[in-house]
């Protein structure tokens, strides 16, 4: 019995101030609306824990901005500093994940009351890759809080949630682990090699570099896992600093022209491209690095070559299904 995993309300980010990195992120994501709350609770062995958090969406990808002041969330910002940290899951009934939690061996770390509702944090982290896990019912989504209307208009327009991407030690390992923990079954692995892609570049220095990365899918829930090899990259950068994490997500799909337009408007704000790289005649891909704006949280960016570019890259439907979905 897995956990379940199917479908992500929100990508969860630390920083040192959510009301600062919502403006960041409202020009970014064109996110307008926000609700602050201040959350407070105890841990399951008894310490105190209190953040204020900032939540918004656009087009259904959501997310909250976690401002720690003490317990868990304050000793992951200390040790490994800003960025992307958590997924919160639509719980659909405790009973049933209490009972995959303990069969999977996760215990819960915290628990607390928000909106009339309950969130639960998952002690998932060091086995996921750096992912941590916050299961909520639908109270605890509904959104609570200071209403904020922030300025702000997408660069690039938000599709969905394609996924969201950790940075592992051992593919394999961790491919083996999400298979057991979440029931994610079917996985489609691709390698990343710079002698077979031309233009890689690495904050804009031509680089060679390779490394393994495994995409795999459960319902509406989408996760790649990398494993750095070779060379400089974003990926080893980020397993260097902050040790297994969540480092990315993918929500737009943009042609070449309107990925150039997004790059020339965000580099003057302090957001560059970290990583970029091309498969010719199918895509290019590229990585924005949020830095201290989007409170560093990576965006992934893959920019068509043509139009059938997915059917000739993932010729088998279900394969194609994984890695974008319905």
């Amino acid at each position: 019995m897995s956990l379940p995993v199917t479908a992500i309300a929100r990508v969860g980010v630390l920083t040192r101030d959510c009301r600062a990195a919502a403006a960041e992120y409202a020009r970014f994501f064109g996110i307008n609306d926000w609700r602050i709350a201040e959350c407070a609770g105890q841990t399951t062995d008894g310490r105190e824990f209190a953040h204020r958090q900032a939540t918004g969406s656009a087009n259904g990808v959501g997310f909250e901005l976690i401002e720690p002041r003490s317990g868990p969330w304050a000793e992951l910002l200390a040790a490994c500093g800003e960025g992307p940290s958590h997924v919160v899951v639509p719980a659909a009934g405790w009973p049933t994940l209490e009972a995959a939690q303990t069969q999977a061996g996760i215990a819960t770390s915290a628990q607390h009351s928000e909106n009339g509702g309950q969130r639960r944090l998952l002690a998932s982290r060091e086995a996921l890759g750096g992912l941590t896990l916050v299961f909520a019912d639908a109270p605890a989504l509904a959104p609570q809080g200071e209403a904020l209307h922030l300025p702000g208009e997408a660069v690039l327009p938000v599709q969905k949630l394609y996924q969201v991407s950790m940075m592992v030690r051992d593919l394999d390992a961790a491919k083996a682990r999400f298979r057991e923990l979440l029931g994610v079954e079917a996985w489609v692995d691709i390698g990343i090699d710079s002698s077979q892609m031309p233009g890689c570049e690495y904050y804009g220095e031509q680089v060679e570099h390779t490394a393994r990365l495994a995409i795999g899918r459960r319902g509406g829930a989408c996760f790649e896992l990398v494993e750095p090899l070779t060379g400089p990259t974003v990926y080893r950068d980020a397993l260097d600093r902050r040790g297994e994490c969540v480092h990315h997500i993918m929500v737009s799909l943009a042609p070449p022209q309107d990925f150039e337009r997004a790059a020339a408007t965000l580099a003057p704000r302090g957001i560059v491209v970290g990583q970029s790289a091309s498969i010719p005649g199918l895509m290019n891909f590229a990585y924005f690095d949020g830095g201290k704006p989007l409170a560093g949280l990576f965006v992934e960016v893959i920019q068509p070559l043509a139009d059938n570019w997915l059917e000739l890259m993932f010729p088998s439907p279900e394969i194609a299904r994984i890695v974008v979905g319905n």
